[in-house]
Order: structure tokens, then C-alpha cells, then sequence
């Protein structure tokens, strides 16, 4: 269902007041909501990156409230460090307390946690193996892995560990490092050769590292298991950072352009519904 523009909302609600009941309850989606909570929310809900600041009048003319309303609630926020006022520019900002809490929120979040029932509902909907890995350092970690449902499958054992270069898991977090972490990363790392597949080549790699940026997967025919194939996506935490990824296991005889297509496609959706878990929102 479509939400209704801010605007409209808000003046709506400043007209009659809705019932807690009936049809008022169900178009606002929460029978017990405080009016002047939701007020507050939307106050702060107007600050962006482009628009940090905000006077008493501009807050009203965007929200629709009466003068004195706007300004007993954005007293409040200030009173409670939601909110700073600037007395020489007589402007409202953002308070850190909002900092404070958001940073609590991120410490509850682990990634294992939120990716494990995506990880189940993507190897249900292909059944193949799933794969959660992280960097430690120069290698890439299994945390975590949910096994594929066909009598032959790919396996991953937890705590075994790659180097960067070998495999789409590896590659995607790789990828994930700043130019200058990649640069140091292939002054001291040797790009030793598993397979015949393994890039070995620096500026092969480099190439392979904007490929993967650009199409958002990575992908490994055989670079470190003969016979296995691989699709792995990045999984971004509130900052746009690579924490993790996603890895698809599948043997090279199922994986025909059609089954490929589909664990690709299947995977970006799996890594995104983690990723904005985690607070992305690229």
C-alpha cells in the first residue's frame, strides 16, 4: 500500500481528530500511536544530509502544525538532546542523543544473527549450499553455512579460510577495501594459484575488482575447487562498508545458465534484505 505524502498526512491530522477505533485505527496502522509522538517523529523525520539545519517557520511550513505546536515540541527535543537550537542562527539540528541510541541499535545488530533466516530462505528457494564468510585480516572466514538440499552438494566448513584473491567470496570482500587497502594488500599478499582458474595476474585482479563493483557479484569457476562453482554478493553495513558476504556453493554440472541466472538474482535479493537490515541504504 502506498503511503500518503507527508504533507497530506500531516494536515490531516491537524483537522478533526481521528477515532482510536474503526476505520481512524486502521488507516493510521496503530490504534494506541500518541498524536504528539508522532508529531515529534516527524519533525525529526524532515532533517536530511542536504537540509542538516531548519528555522521555527520552516519547520511549519513543511509540517502544516500551528506555530505554537511546532515550537513547544521542538522545545522538548532540545530539552532531551534529541534536538540543538543555535541561539545566534536561530536554527534547530539534530542532537547527539540520537548518536547515542543509533549506536546501541548498531551494537545489538550482529550480522550472523540477521543473516542466518535469509541464508535459510535463499537455500530453500534454490537448494544449494549458503555460505556466510567475513574477512580476518588477509583471508576470508566462514562464520556460518546452511547446506544445500540435493544428495550431492557442495559443503563449507566453519573457520576455514581463503585468501583474498581465490573465490567469489574472496573477491567480494576484496572488492569491498579502498584502492589503497587493495594496493597494500597485493604488495604483501603472495596470489598463490589453487586451480588453473585463479587469477594470479595483479592487473587481471584489478580488472576482476571493478567487474564486481560494477555488476555487484562476484563469481568463481573453480578458482580454489576443482569442479565447483560460485556466486558470492557483498553484504553492507549503515556505512556503505563490506562486512560480509553471501556465497552460493553449487557443482559445476547443475550450474547451466539458467540455474546460474537464478542463484544470481536470488543472491543480490538475499545480500540487499541483509544489508538494509543492517542499515544500508545505497
Amino acid at each position: 500500500m502506498d503511503t500518503p505524502p507527508r504533507r497530506a498526512r500531516l494536515k490531516h491530522e491537524n483537522g478533526a481528530a481521528a477515532p482510536k477505533t474503526g476505520a481512524g485505527a486502521a488507516e493510521s496502522g496503530n490504534a494506541y500511536s500518541i498524536g504528539v509522538l508522532n508529531k515529534a517523529m516527524d519533525i525529526l523525520a524532515l532533517f536530511t544530509p542536504a537540509r542538516a539545519t531548519m528555522t521555527l517557520r520552516q519547520v511549519v511550513e513543511e509540517t502544516g502544525f500551528p506555530k505554537t505546536t511546532a515550537f513547544r515540541i521542538l522545545s522538548s527535543l532540545v530539552e532531551h538532546r534529541f534536538c540543538e537550537f543555535d541561539k545566534d542562527a536561530q536554527t534547530y539540528s539534530l542532537g547527539f542523543e540520537l548518536l547515542r541510541l543509533a549506536d546501541i541499535r548498531r551494537r545489538q545488530t550482529d550480522v550472523h544473527s540477521v543473516a542466518i533466516p535469509v541464508m535459510r530462505e535463499l537455500r530453500d528457494a534454490i537448494e544449494e549450499t549458503v555460505v556466510l564468510s567475513v574477512r580476518s585480516g588477509e583471508n576470508r572466514v566462514h562464520i556460518d553455512v546452511i547446506e544445500g538440499l540435493h544428495p550431492m552438494r557442495r559443503t563449507a566448513d566453519l573457520g576455514v579460510s581463503a585468501p583474498l584473491h581465490a573465490g567469489a567470496a574472496s573477491k567480494v570482500l576484496l572488492s569491498g577495501l579502498s584502492d589503497d587497502e587493495i594496493e597494500a594488500y597485493l604488495k604483501t599478499a603472495p596470489l598463490t594459484r589453487f586451480q588453473k582458474n585463479t587469477i594470479t595476474d595483479k592487473k587481471l585482479l584489478w580488472k576482476e575488482i571493478q567487474a564486481i563493483r560494477t555488476r555487484g557479484y562476484a563469481e568463481s569457476k573453480g578458482e580454489l575447487i576443482s569442479g565447483g562453482r560460485a556466486v558470492a554478493a557483498p553484504i553492507r553495513d549503515f556505512a556503505g562498508r563490506t562486512v560480509a558476504v553471501l556465497d552460493v556453493l553449487t557443482p559445476e554440472q547443475r550450474y547451466n545458465p539458467q540455474h546460474r541466472e537464478r542463484c544470481i538474482r536470488l543472491l543480490i535479493e538475499g545480500a540487499r534484505k541483509v544489508s538494509q537490515k543492517l542499515g544500508y541504504r545505497g
